[in-house]
């Protein structure tokens, strides 16, 4: 009777079966990990990076080091980046490496990462200005600056979401729909800044708009401000 190795993980079908199936089951820190078990699996970590459009490192807890290692050197076909809920390892270093090196970026999410000012936003936006998806939040430091930024090097945006950015104003929201024309997704939940008014206009220009305002109560109030025969300007 003839003996037969046990089936290792690197023995199936990389592309068609592992790459496909069973890494983006895995957390990215797992798979950095997998890289140490042998040679083998080093090239397999290796390969999927280089060949991976999305990466989610969402509630993940990795080193600064380690990440802009997978960013640098791995990944060179990268267009989904998910670092939400990593604002406890996410730091100023991370954003500029992301500017430097993955400029064809499609989508972002960098929810509850804090460590951020407006001069680096603003260079990362005109750095990765194909950028479809951009999701910041629970980003406190948000501002209508850093919408400015976006609305002005961002013009294939479609969905934005800035729930919970406490500081941005109606002035800011205005200067990205201007530029933003195919925009059709905006979260802007827990902003507090923004008018009932000017987000009923939003409505009328066929954007999905998730706000605290319900949409039958604004419908409702504005044709309470029509009968009345008040000119509210928007």
């Amino acid at each position: 009777m003839s003996y037969k190795e046990p089936l290792q993980l690197s023995d199936l079908p990389w592309d068609d079966v592992i790459f496909r199936h069973i890494f983006p089951l895995l957390k990215v820190a797992d798979l950095c990990h997998l890289q140490g078990v042998s040679k083998d699996f080093q090239q397999l970590y290796i390969d999927y990076m280089c060949s991976c459009e999305k990466l989610d490192f969402s509630e993940c807890t990795m080193t600064n080091s380690s990440l802009q290692k997978v960013l640098v050197v791995n990944c060179k076909n990268l267009q989904t980046l998910l670092v939400g809920n990593c604002g406890n390892w996410f730091s100023m270093g991370c954003w500029q490496v992301i500017t430097q090196h993955q400029s064809q970026l499609r989508h972002i999410n960098t929810a509850s990462c804090w460590d951020i000012n407006d001069r680096t936003l603003g260079e990362f936006f005109h750095k990765c200005n194909k950028l479809r998806v951009i999701e910041l939040n629970k980003m406190e430091l948000i501002t209508d600056t850093i919408l400015h930024y976006l609305a002005t090097n961002c013009p294939h945006l479609e969905h934005l979401n800035v729930a919970s950015c406490w500081y941005i104003t109606d002035k800011g929201l205005k200067k990205v729909v201007e530029y933003c024309k195919v925009l059709r997704i905006l979260d802007v939940r827990f902003c507090p800044r923004l008018t009932e008014q000017y987000l009923y206009s939003l409505y009328l220009r066929g954007i999905n708009v998730k706000s605290d305002y319900s949409l039958a109560r604004m419908v409702k109030r504005r044709k309470h401000v029509n009968n009345l025969g008040i000119n509210v300007q928007i």
